[in-house]
Order: structure tokens, then C-alpha cells, then sequence
């Protein structure tokens, strides 16, 4: 006895003999199952939460009787029926790998294809959850798609869209334009599994063409239950140049629902199981979104199969046998498309919500920091590639589209969610962990061997349609735009040192060691400190061990979202034993070198100042001893700003943490393509080159917040960790080096950042007159026009500004200019192209040309 919990909720369902449905909740304490009937109907209570429907006559009393005597009655009040029409849009979870070796998941896919061809055939409707799901065998779904029952969503694959750049944000939907050549109708984008998404995301689906998007979320380490309460579906998400998409975040409304996450909800629901199960799940479903004020009568049950699950054609029986149960709800098998159309048309007034979802799972990249820092030079170099083979394609010479093709592709396979095994971190040496690990570190190797062929050689060049200048292993070079030259290493002299205090001084900054940590750094312009101290030095090296079974591990316990993890336990862990060991020099820079211990691990340091720009360039080499314990890794950048703006460069957009991001979206952490400019009594860009978390504030402590409120300049580089409890690399170790540039000033723009940081590189020769005047954008790509003879030029606008830039080009001269979407699909003709043309951008747009030939 006491080991009970019921209570009765009144549905709307109404069944087929005029009687309703009275939901039955019952919470059993015990380890074990007990028996019970309702109004002479048996039920079966296993430990924990359960819900029951059952038919009852309007002011008829509900009698609940358990096995062992005790008894409880409730007489339910029921109010006029509302109409609710559920649609049910089965899709089967792609992760590529977690379940099984990749190759293997791709057959199940494969397989699935035919099970979602069976379902067609039986009057029933299925969608592909992501465009390469199918593997190779989309076209055989075409005609299915074309008559509407089989819907194709418009991701390639469940991408962590905060680990794209500018560029490959836009190269994920390219797909979606070869597919629609060839007949198919793509209108809804889904991320599915991912709690969150970048801000830009509803801006470019806008611009190709895809008006819906769904948000099926997992709130596991993403804790969209507990902090995204006042979201409510469906919304128009208008991104950060005001365009925008339908949208719906699955699972719920003012919350996530108990026992349902995103993508699987049909399943959730019970439409995999009996009649009996789905019509109760369905009622805690609509009764819940009914208490909190769900206002259509239209809802999407998004998602049947978890994890790369072979499909079947199950549950149109069971919602066969629902419908001859039940007159409302009506619930139909149908796409997501279906859904979003029907809804379309009823609603009015929708809210809309402005702002990033944030990057909650993000932060498990950082558990491979090695192959994530390969990635990001990949798409450095694959502009680079495309840039100047563009140049050379207008001059008659061969463009290497397959080989471009193929390193985008690695990349986009490396970004996708799936990291590793659902093992990988309970059972690390598991032959099928490690050789999951090995597919997928094998797509950054490919991305960045392929980036390296292709841009392979000995010049300094300049890709940019602008002028560039900077460091080259402490020599300096300025170049004109799209522009070339030999490159001579300038030699350098080792200077004496005494101890381990100095003062290293140019033109621009004052660098202050003492003790072999920098203590000060002082921008001689402004006559103003930088850095703030009393709390960390520049650059310090923190550890932070502990935290397994903690709040830092885990957000959730289970989908029900009772209970709470174990609150935070850690040490935070700082440098020691820092000293001066070397310092070189030559005219265009000067170089110190130190070296300081940490737990785990040595440091070894250089701090480059320039002498003819205003910058300093401190390159990490870090040795760490591998760790499966719980770990963090940081870098901190203490500066001296009281309440500063802080505006982080993700794919897409500059964003503000703290007004641009949405409540309940992921504030513990944030990714940067590069560039986190932080703006107060003066200004600092810092640019993070391999690692691409940050936090403001703190190091992640286990908090979840939802809101931030920036406290001063303290950011931190967040360069490893290894807090997942699945999926992610469960430790790593070795060399790893972390490169970080920074300059100052007044009145700095997210754009002059941009332009300032876009310095020469090594590789091959580049020769083209593309010039931007003024270069107030950022340039995404230069590359051949996939659709015809001629090139494209993506542009990114990302002060919030109005801006009319100046493009001009004698090699480009007689070609037609042409305005285009971001899939390179024409829009609208500008007139012939006489060497110079004056384009306009909106604020926060991608603006996408194309030069026909």
C-alpha cells in the first residue's frame, strides 16, 4: 500500500458508439508490475508512470482497482469534444553509424526504400527523413514523390549546423537542387535528433525555396524540456535578414511532452505497438497539448522508427484500427508537407521568434579537436581551390569539379551528428567503436588531403577580391586582390633573454611577462591595458576534471523529464611552472616562446607580434595525456571590458549572445566560423583558428541556463572535452595546437574583422583582376557555375548595414550578370557585365551572382 499514484483526466476523444475517453495516469513506486482494472477492462501497471485509455459514459464514474485491494473512483468532467485531425508523418532516424558500422547503416537504409515503396502501394505515405538516406536509390522513390506520398526533406543528413562556415551552410542544399531537376518537390527541412540550429538556417532555406522547417529535438544534453517552455508551434522563424519559414519544434508546445522527444513519435506514441497503446499515448499527447493552450485543431506526430531502424508497414494497421475505434481524433498517415500545407491555411496572427537556437551538441566535436581543427583548414583551403580554379576556368584551363565536389562531400560527412558508436564512450575498445571512429575520422583526412592537392604549392597568395595582409611564418606580405607571389621566408635572430620577465615592445602593443605568464598587454594607440588578470593571465591553459554522472554528463534521466542529474561536481585545474625560454626576431615581427605545465599535459607557447600591422598571433602546442576521466580543456582571454557586446561569428550571421540568442537555446557555449568581437570602452577581435567553441563568463560548469547576461570580457576558447555519455570520443590525447590572432581598436565591424583576419596563404598561384570596392562584405565563395558556362560570386553581408559594393573585373567584361539564389539557380537578369557593377545588399543577406558566359 502507498506505493500508488492514480489520477483521471477527461479526453476529447469520442468513439465510434457516442462514449469518451477518460485517460488513466497511473505512477507505480514498486519494482514491480501490478495488475488493475478500469470499469471491468484489465490493465497491466509496470514501475513508473503509465497512461490508459479508457470508454466511458459522460458522468459515469471511473473505477480503478488494483490487484491487492486498493481501489480509487473518479468521476471526469467532460467538456465539448475538441476536433483534432493528427497527422502522422513516419520517417525513419538516420544516424550515419551510432547503431552499427556505417556501411551497414547505408543498407538498412537501402533496404528501407523498399518497405517505404510497400507502404505507398498500401495507400499509406512515408518520408525520407534526409536526402542521401535512400543511399543511392532515391530516384526509384520519384514517381512516389511526385503524387505526394513520399515527402523528401531537404538536409543531406542530420548536419551540426554550427560547425558549418558561411559557405557550407549554403553547400548543404545543393542536393535539394539536383533533386528537384529531376522532378522531386522538396518543401520541409528537418533536423532531427539535434535539440538546435543556427540562426542564418531560416534565411537560407527561405532563399532556396524550402518554406517549412521542423526542429525534432532530443532533449538529451540539450535541455529544451526544462528551458524552452515558452516556445509554442507552430512559428515563423525569420532569420537574421528578416526572411523566414513555418516552423515546428517537435515534441511539443510550451515544452516538450513526457515520454515524447522529436523524431520518433509515432513509436512514442505506441503506433508501432497495439490500438490500445497509440489511442492512450495520442490521448496524453493532445490532453497535454490541450492544457497548455494548443489553439488548431491540426497536429503533427513526427517520426516512427528510432535510430536506423529497419521499417515496416506496422502501423498503418494500427491506425486503421484506431479510426474504426474512434470518430476524433481523426488520424491520417501523411508527409510532412500534408501537415504543413493544412496547417498553412488556418492559422493567422503567427508569432514569430527571431534569434539562434544555439549549439547544444556542438560541444562533443571538441572530443576529436585533432580532425575538427582538419575540417576547418579544409574549408579554408576549398575556397581558396575554388577561388583561384574559377580564375583559371575563365582563361580556358580545366575546373576540378568532381575532385571540389567530393572534399565538400567528406566535409559535410564529417559535420553530420553522428560521431561514433552508442557505445563509444561505455565501452571505448570495442573493434566496432574504434573502427566506427576510424570511417569517420577518415572524412576529415579525405577533406583535407583533397583541400591540400588542390591548392599545393610554394607562393604567397591572395584569394580575396580585396587586398590582403599579414604574417607568413613571421614574415610579412601584402598582396593585391586574386593576386600572387614568390615567397621568401625572411630568416630571424634569436635574442639573449634573462629570466623569465620582460617587457616585448612595437609600434602597436606593449607585452608584459612576468613570471613567464603575460601579465599585461597594453594597445599603445589607444594607451589602454587590454587585459584583465586578477583571475587568469592571457592565454592560461585551464583543466577542468570531474564531472561523470553529473549534470555536466547528462540533462536528462529520463524521457519522462522526472527527476534531475546529480548536481556538478569538478576541479578547475591551472597552469603551473610557466617560464620564458626563447625570443626571435626580425624586421617584420617578433617572437617569444614559452612553456608552462598543466595537469596532463605541457604547453609550449609562441607569441608573434607583428611589426607592420596591428596584431599579435599566439600559436599553442599542447601535448595531453589521453584521459578517460571527465575532462575540459580551455584557453583563457581575460579581457578588461565592463559589460561589453560579445558577437559571435556563426555560419551565416554575427550574432549577439546576449540579445540574439532565443530563451531556452544553448548559452553555455557558443561556435564561431572564426571571429568573437568583443565590443565596449575599446574593441577586441579575437580569431580562433582551429577550435570553434567558446564561453563567456566560465568554463562550463554543469549550469544549464538558457539566458546569459554578459558579466565582463572574460571569454574562454573551449578547445576539448569529453562530457558526452555516448557517441563522442570517450578521450584523446597527443599534440594538438591551438592558433589565436588578435587585434584591437575602436569602432571595429564584424566586417573589418573579417577582412583584417583574411590574410595571404601558401599554396598555388593565383591570377585574377575580381575586385570589391569597398570590400564591406564577406566573400563566401568564387567558384564555376554549376549550372553553365560561367562563374559565381556569393557575397555575405554581415554588419546589419545597407551596402552598395562595387564589383569589378576586366576578365569578367562582356558576360551576363545575373542575381541568383544561394543554389546558383538564376532570379533575375542585371544586363551585360562592362567591367563594373554596383551591387546592393540588405542587411544580413547572402547575395549570390552569376557571370554567364
Amino acid at each position: 500500500m502507498g506505493f500508488l499514484d492514480v489520477w483521471v483526466k477527461a479526453t476529447s476523444f469520442v468513439s465510434k458508439n457516442g462514449l469518451r475517453g477518460a485517460l488513466v495516469y497511473v505512477r507505480n513506486r514498486s519494482h514491480y508490475s501490478m495488475r488493475f482494472e478500469v470499469n471491468g477492462q484489465s490493465f497491466t501497471s509496470n514501475p513508473g508512470l503509465s497512461w490508459f485509455l479508457v470508454p466511458v459514459k459522460p458522468g459515469d464514474e471511473v473505477r480503478v482497482v488494483f490487484e491487492d485491494g486498493e481501489s480509487f473512483s473518479f468521476r471526469p468532467s467532460f467538456s465539448e469534444a475538441r476536433r483534432f485531425r493528427v497527422y502522422i508523418a513516419p520517417t525513419v532516424h538516420t544516424d550515419y553509424g551510432y547503431t552499427d558500422l556505417q556501411p551497414r547503416v547505408e543498407e538498412v537504409h537501402r533496404g528501407n526504400v523498399d518497405v517505404a515503396m510497400r507502404i505507398a502501394s498500401r495507400g499509406g505515405k512515408f518520408v525520407v527523413e534526409v536526402t542521401e538516406q535512400p543511399f543511392g536509390r532515391v530516384m526509384e522513390l520519384l514517381e512516389y514523390n511526385k503524387k505526394g506520398l513520399i515527402g523528401v526533406q531537404a538536409f543531406p543528413l542530420n548536419v551540426l549546423t554550427g560547425l558549418c562556415s558561411h559557405e557550407e551552410l549554403v553547400r548543404l542544399f545543393y542536393g535539394v537542387r539536383d533533386l528537384r531537376m529531376r522532378g522531386f518537390r522538396i518543401e520541409v527541412a528537418a533536423l532531427n535528433d539535434i535539440p538546435t540550429a543556427v540562426w542564418a538556417l531560416p534565411s537560407v532555406l527561405a532563399q532556396i525555396g524550402v518554406r517549412y522547417y521542423i526542429q525534432a529535438s532530443n532533449p538529451d544534453r540539450g535541455p529544451l524540456h526544462a528551458l524552452n517552455t515558452r516556445l509554442k508551434s507552430p512559428f515563423r522563424w525569420v532569420g537574421p535578414d528578416g526572411n523566414g519559414v513555418l516552423a515546428w519544434f517537435s515534441g511539443g508546445y510550451g515544452g516538450l511532452i513526457p515520454g515524447f522527444h522529436g523524431y520518433s513519435q509515432g513509436w512514442s506514441a505506441g503506433f508501432l505497438t497495439s490500438v490500445d497503446r497509440a489511442e492512450a499515448g495520442l490521448a496524453h499527447f493532445l490532453t497535454t497539448l490541450e492544457e497548455r493552450g494548443y489553439p488548431y485543431e491540426d497536429v503533427l506526430l513526427y517520426g516512427m522508427f528510432i535510430d536506423n531502424w529497419e521499417a515496416s508497414d506496422r502501423f498503418l494497421d494500427i491506425v486503421r484500427g484506431f479510426n474504426e475505434r474512434w470518430v476524433n481524433p481523426v488520424v491520417e498517415v501523411a508527409t510532412t508537407d500534408d501537415f504543413f500545407h493544412a496547417i498553412e491555411a488556418k492559422v493567422g496572427g503567427l508569432s514569430e521568434v527571431r534569434g539562434s537556437f544555439g549549439v547544444y551538441w556542438e560541444d562533443g566535436a571538441a572530443s576529436t579537436a585533432r580532425e575538427l581543427a582538419m575540417v576547418r583548414l579544409a574549408k579554408r583551403l576549398l575556397y581558396f581551390a575554388e577561388a583561384a580554379y574559377a580564375m583559371d576556368y575563365l582563361r580556358g584551363l580545366n575546373y576540378p569539379k568532381n575532385e571540389l565536389d567530393d572534399a565538400w562531400r567528406s566535409v559535410v560527412y564529417f559535420d553530420e551528428h553522428t560521431w561514433g558508436a552508442w557505445n563509444s564512450v561505455s565501452d571505448p575498445f570495442n573493434p566496432s567503436v574504434i573502427e566506427q571512429w576510424r570511417i569517420k575520422a577518415g572524412f576529415a583526412h579525405r577533406a583535407l588531403n583533397r583541400a591540400v592537392e588542390l591548392t599545393r604549392g610554394d607562393y604567397a597568395s591572395n584569394p580575396y577580391p580585396f587586398t590582403v595582409e599579414g604574417l607568413i611564418e613571421g614574415t610579412y606580405v601584402k598582396l593585391p586582390p586574386m593576386s600572387s607571389m614568390p615567397f621568401n621566408r625572411k630568416p630571424v635572430a634569436k635574442r639573449a633573454i634573462n629570466g623569465n620577465d620582460a617587457v616585448f615592445e612595437t609600434s602597436h602593443y606593449r607585452v608584459v611577462v612576468k613570471n613567464g605568464e603575460v601579465v599585461s598587454i597594453v594597445d599603445k594607440e589607444l594607451n589602454a591595458e587590454l587585459i584583465d588578470t586578477s583571475r587568469y593571465f592571457f592565454d592560461e591553459f585551464i583543466y577542468v576534471l570531474g564531472g561523470r554522472g553529473t549534470s555536466m554528463e547528462r540533462t536528462i534521466l529520463n524521457y519522462l523529464y522526472e527527476g534531475e542529474p546529480t548536481r556538478p561536481s569538478y576541479t578547475v585545474i591551472r597552469e603551473y611552472s610557466s617560464r620564458l625560454v626563447e625570443v626571435y626576431e626580425n624586421d617584420d615581427s617578433l617572437t617569444f616562446i614559452t612553456e608552462a605545465d598543466g595537469y596532463l599535459s605541457r604547453v609550449r607557447r609562441e607569441f608573434t607580434l607583428a611589426k607592420g600591422r596591428k596584431e599579435i598571433i599566439v600559436r599553442n602546442i599542447v601535448n595531453k595525456a589521453e584521459n578517460y576521466d571527465k575532462e575540459g580543456v580551455y584557453f583563457a582571454f581575460p579581457f578588461k571590458l565592463r559589460r561589453p557586446r560579445i558577437l559571435v561569428e556563426e555560419p551565416g550571421a554575427f550574432v549577439d549572445v546576449e540579445g540574439e540568442y532565443v530563451e531556452g537555446g544553448c548559452v553555455n557555449w557558443f561556435t564561431v566560423n572564426n571571429i568573437t568581437l568583443i565590443k565596449g570602452e575599446f574593441d577586441v577581435a579575437l580569431y580562433s583558428e582551429e577550435a570553434p567553441l567558446i564561453t563567456v563568463n566560465r568554463v562550463f560548469d554543469g549550469v544549464w541556463r538558457g539566458k546569459l547576461t554578459v558579466e565582463d570580457g572574460l571569454i574562454f576558447s573551449y578547445v576539448m572535452n569529453n562530457y558526452w555519455h555516448t557517441n563522442f570520443k570517450a578521450a584523446q590525447g597527443g599534440e594538438f595546437t591551438f592558433t589565436y590572432r588578435l587585434t584591437s581598436g575602436r569602432g571595429i565591424k564584424p566586417s573589418t574583422a573579417y577582412r583584417f583576419f583574411a590574410s595571404p596563404m601558401i599554396g598555388r598561384a593565383v591570377n585574377g583582376d575580381l575586385e570589391l570596392n569597398p570590400p564591406e562584405v564577406v566573400v563566401t565563395a568564387i567558384k564555376k557555375w554549376d549550372l553553365g558556362d560561367g562563374v559565381v560570386l556569393r557575397l555575405l553581408e554581415v554588419d546589419g548595414e545597407e551596402k552598395a559594393v562595387a564589383i569589378r573585373s576586366s576578365m569578367l567584361k562582356g558576360y551576363t550578370l545575373m542575381e541568383a539564389n544561394p543554389l546558383e539557380e538564376p532570379i533575375s537578369e542585371l544586363g551585360k557585365f562592362n567591367g563594373e557593377f554596383t551591387v546592393r545588399l540588405r542587411p544580413r543577406q547572402y547575395k549570390t551572382l552569376v557571370f554567364r558566359r
